[in-house]
């Protein structure tokens, strides 16, 4: 069996070339015997020719698809190209097929959807194609059955609550060392699954309700087995410092304790992991600090109360983001803020405010983006209520980089502006007039010497013949 795994991720803000859901499902699928597994990245519509030409050279039987609202419609204009071109099953998994299953009826290409995680059920699923069974039966799966006109609902298998029994992330399938050499050395890993928040902008509310729960609660790995994984990694890739992408790391203090203690004595390598500033103190900056710990990430998202807190549902005050950015750098932790513009109800003074707040707070790297209504978020069906999405600006604009609001009080010229210019807004606000120079100094310090030292092991691995 061939399996080709494909990510789209055209014109995106993320800029992914590795996806851990797909690494969980290559893993189970490796330690049951399948291990012919291929994977793309797709960044461009002009790389959809070279998709097709890979997958006509490798001859897959499943041509496995991951997508999020924003990239469904590639989805459809590169399956429907690939089944043309090849004729093997096509599906397609993820976060936005898990919340709308219903998208299958219009879409011939596709032989079927996955909800829900789907690790088990891909397996099963693949067993079937290999067997000859009838692999619509599978559960998490859903078709559209024409001859009744409706879309077809397999039952879920429940949620993973063992995750150590998945096992490690199948890293090989993305060019591992690569990934870790395009992000300045700096090796990704993503441990234990869900959020204990329901903020407005996203749609973990969404994906709890399609098990019957209120709330995606955090589910763990032990921590024996995240401190295995990264020993593992670093015997086999070089990488000098870890990134921890779980959503929110630091939510069980128990766990994470375990975890920083057994990380300091059995890894040592620096890290950085998300916080929230309503679970920040001196205790925890202490822990993360002795364990390596040198750069934390904090979601400011908006520097006005009530955008933040009414909008937004952070149920964060103002006080809380000034104490928590003031302990990391009293225990010499980096920060990197995050922060959203263009919301509904926003206005030009509100995005100041945000501008005055990061002045104030003074985090080393400030990240922004422009409000996108996904689908299935409270405040998607906010902005529906009041009439705001324009809808024939969806599937044509930049995600996170433009808007598709009708704002009442920001035009788009205006908002553009703010986003183009934001962080020289911010650190004029802190007093700093030359940012672009300290940008390239700090760039130069951090990233230039192991980007050098790539440069030179490709060059010697070159000159002796290697791959």
């Amino acid at each position: 069996m061939r399996i080709l795994f494909i990510l789209p991720d055209v014109d995106s803000f993320h800029k992914l070339n590795i996806h851990f859901g797909i690494a969980y499902i290559a893993r189970v699928l490796k330690d049951n015997g399948y291990k012919d597994m291929r994977f793309i990245s797709v960044s461009s519509e002009k790389e959809y020719d070279d998709v097709v030409a890979v997958a006509g050279a490798y001859k897959p039987d499943i041509v496995a698809f991951t997508s999020v609202e924003t990239q469904f419609d590639t989805v459809i204009r590169l399956s429907q190209r690939i089944k043309k071109a090849l004729g093997c099953i096509v599906v397609c998994g993820g976060a936005f097929t898990t919340l709308f299953p219903e998208s299958i009826k219009d879409i011939r290409s596709l032989d079927g959807i996955f909800r829900g995680e789907s690790e088990k059920a891909f397996l099963k699923f693949v067993r079937a194609v290999e067997q000859g069974d009838d692999y619509r039966r599978t559960e998490n799966f859903c078709f559209y059955d024409g001859s009744n006109n409706r879309v077809i609902y397999n039952d879920l298998l429940p949620l993973e609550t063992d995750l150590d029994s998945i096992g490690f992330p199948e890293l090989d399938i993305f060019d591992f060392q690569g990934v870790i050499d395009d992000y300045a050395g700096v090796a990704p890993f993503l441990f234990n699954r869900g959020c204990p928040y329901n903020c407005s902008f996203c749609s973990n509310h969404a994906l709890a309700a399609v098990y019957g729960k209120k709330a995606n609660l955090t589910r763990k790995r032990s921590v024996d087995s995240c401190i295995a994984e990264i020993k593992n990694a670093d015997k086999r890739y070089k990488f000098w410092a870890v990134h921890i992408w779980d959503d929110l790391f630091t939510a069980d203090r128990k766990w994470l304790y375990e975890f920083l203690d057994k990380y300091r004595s059995g890894v040592g390598k620096p890290f950085m992991c998300t916080v929230r500033s309503n679970i920040c103190d001196d205790e925890l900056f202490d822990k993360l600090k002795q364990a390596g710990c040198y750069r934390v990430h904090m979601s400011l998202e908006s520097g006005n109360d009530f955008i933040r807190n009414t909008v937004m549902n952070r149920n964060i005050s103002k006080e809380m983001v000034v104490t928590s950015f003031g302990l990391a750098k009293k225990y010499g932790i980096e920060v990197s803020a995050s922060v959203i513009i263009g919301l509904p109800f926003e206005t030009e003074e509100m995005i100041k405010d945000t501008i005055r707040l990061l002045g104030k707070i003074k985090a080393e790297s400030v990240g922004v983006n422009i409000f996108y209504p996904y689908k299935s978020t409270h405040l998607w069906e906010v902005c529906d209520k009041y009439g705001m999405i324009r809808r024939d600006l969806r599937g044509n604009i930049k995600e996170r980089r433009e808007s598709i609001l009708d704002l009442p009080h920001l035009n788009p010229e205006k908002l553009r502006y703010y986003y183009d210019n934001f962080e020289d807004m911010v650190r004029r606000e802190e007093g700093i007039f030359s940012y672009g120079k300290l940008k390239m100094k700090r760039m130069a310090k951090k990233v230039l010497p192991y980007q050098a030292k790539v440069f030179i092991r490709r060059r010697l691995n070159i000159r002796q013949g290697g791959k």
